[in-house]
């Protein structure tokens, strides 16, 4: 057998390389490779800078990681088509698709998680076969239960887009789930307008929703025309409906939920499955084994569609499996002329523990949409403003959006109430601070008293390990903030030239880059 490729070429456009000769997955979320948030391949790009897009991966692909440019197959995923013969590109026989939006969100699922067998609720803004469609999986497969008519995704996307608070300074309609997520935290739900908006997820009749509230929307006959135009809710009000939508989009999804045993191993993936609020709530309301992928979004496509087409037969992790740095070869270069000193965890927890907000730059990049060490800026959550400041001066994002923990998978009980720790590697869910560390954790607490934490084990990060392992000798909390290393409007970088020019443009302190701390 050779090697195999696999491409969506829709939103958050990714290409997937297999190398079978080493039993490798490597994973371009193809926003990093181009600098374009939520970049979508087709439609928005003409034929040759497609072509010249992909040819880059290839090359990265033989150069970063030995696939050589002659494949068995190249896989297009059903709903991201090209609008070329890719053989231009990638030397092939055979260019084929055998599998669906959802079936490849619930395989690459499946295939990533721990479990023998499971049920798999894929549910998100729409793909080719639904918008929410609920399978079972064994060794034998996985096999379609049913399908939900309804859509969750753009249900939620409207609701954000409702909000001043969250439309008004977004640059994507894709951006306003995330902020809706964060926002609502800090609203008191409207009790009366929860059955409403509940329907809402599984009719999406904005009209009906405006009449049942008597809510005075705007473009009532085109909400999708353009998402960010329609806020009509801003202050308090605004933070009411996120946080009714948000109830709302909870009721719904329990009551699909709740109809299947209980006893099997859960799967959640699509792009809904990043609502971390929904996925805690699962845990604290069901008793059983749950598990969220690094990239249950659209990002995980062209993984699950390779993994349809040539079953793994052991559990895959693709977790660190993303892009390489791009100019690593002129590291040397970097090093010389910023006269970058080579430094131990220990001096790193040590300028976090005086305040100092820091850079990280390991190795080959996270895959999904949140940052979980490789490319991180990382500062010390004791500190009261810490959260503004990054905010402000180094995020350039809303005052409201919460930053992430990480801790030792040990010390998670310690810090955090929940039912149960397991799957806290990829920032899945919003355990609660315990009551004790909310004043000495201010900058990872959000205002509901939850925090999408992170826990890491030697084994699943050991930088992360050892600096933790550093600065719980200095601190009496040993939880560090993590958040992603990019700065607004621009996906996690992959370059040297990035992570300078963040040290350059913002107030960070210092870039650490393979243990090589770089400073102004």
């Amino acid at each position: 057998m050779k090697n195999l490729v696999s491409i969506f070429a829709g939103h958050d456009s990714n290409i997937t390389f297999y190398n079978v000769e080493k039993n490798e997955y490597h994973l371009i979320e193809i926003e990093r490779l181009v600098k374009k948030r939520y970049f979508r391949l087709h439609v928005d790009n003409d034929i040759e800078y497609q072509k010249e897009t992909l040819r880059k991966c290839v090359e990265i692909a033989e150069s970063e990681w030995g696939i050589k440019n002659d494949y068995e197959t190249v896989l297009i995923c059903s709903d991201g088509f090209l609008e070329f013969d890719c053989r231009e590109i990638f030397n092939t026989d055979n260019v084929t698709t055998v599998a669906s939006h959802h079936q490849t969100h619930a395989v690459a699922a499946f295939h990533l998680s721990p479990f023998k067998e499971a049920l798999i609720l894929s549910y998100d803004g729409g793909g080719d076969d639904g918008h929410f469609n609920i399978y079972s999986a064994n060794q034998s497969g996985v096999k379609l239960l049913n399908k939900i008519k309804s859509d969750f995704g753009g249900g939620y996307l409207l609701c954000g887009s409702l909000i001043r608070e969250v439309a008004e300074k977004s640059r994507h309609q894709l951006a306003l789930s995330g902020k809706l997520m964060g926002l609502c935290g800090y609203g008191k739900v409207i009790s009366e307008f929860v059955p409403a908006f509940e329907e809402f997820f599984f009719d999406r009749d904005y009209e009906k929703l405006s009449n049942w509230t008597n809510l005075p929307f705007k473009n009532i006959d085109d909400p999708w025309k353009n998402p960010l135009e329609n806020w009509v809710f801003e202050g308090q009000y605004g933070y009411d409906i996120a946080a009714t939508a948000q109830a709302g989009f909870e009721d719904a999804f329990f009551s699909i939920l709740d109809k299947y045993d209980t006893n099997v191993p859960l799967i959640l993936t699509g792009g809904c499955a990043l609502n971390v609020l929904v996925n805690e709530k699962v845990k604290e309301y069901h008793d059983r084994q749950v598990f969220v992928p690094p990239n249950p979004h659209d990002g995980s496509l062209s993984l699950g569609h390779i993994f349809t087409y040539k079953k793994p037969t052991n559990q895959v992790n693709i977790t660190y499996s993303g892009l390489p740095l791009l100019d690593r070869d002129k590291l040397d270069d970097y090093i010389k002329r910023y006269d970058a000193k080579k430094v131990s965890k220990k001096d790193i927890a040590n300028l976090i523990k005086c305040g100092k907000i820091v850079g990280l730059v390991y190795g080959d990049s996270e895959v999904g949409p949140r940052a979980l060490g490789n490319r991180s800026i990382v500062c010390d959550p004791n500190i009261i403003d810490m959260k503004d400041i990054l905010n402000s001066k180094v995020k350039f994002r809303e005052w409201y959006r919460p930053f992430a923990p990480f801790c030792k998978e040990e010390d998670a009980p310690l810090y955090f109430d929940s039912p149960n720790f397991n799957n806290l590697e990829f920032m899945s869910y919003a355990p609660r601070v315990k009551d004790e560390f909310l004043e000495k954790l201010p900058s990872i607490t959000h205002i509901d008293n939850t925090a999408r934490l992170q826990t890491v084990t030697e084994k699943s990060h050991s930088h992360f390990y050892e600096l933790l392992t550093e600065f719980g000798k200095l601190s009496e909390t040993n939880v560090l903030l993590n958040t992603s290393f990019n700065i607004r409007g621009y996906p996690i970088l992959s370059t040297i030239e990035d992570a300078i020019y963040a040290l350059e443009n913002t107030e960070m302190d210092h870039v650490v880059i393979d243990d090589y701390l770089f400073t102004l």
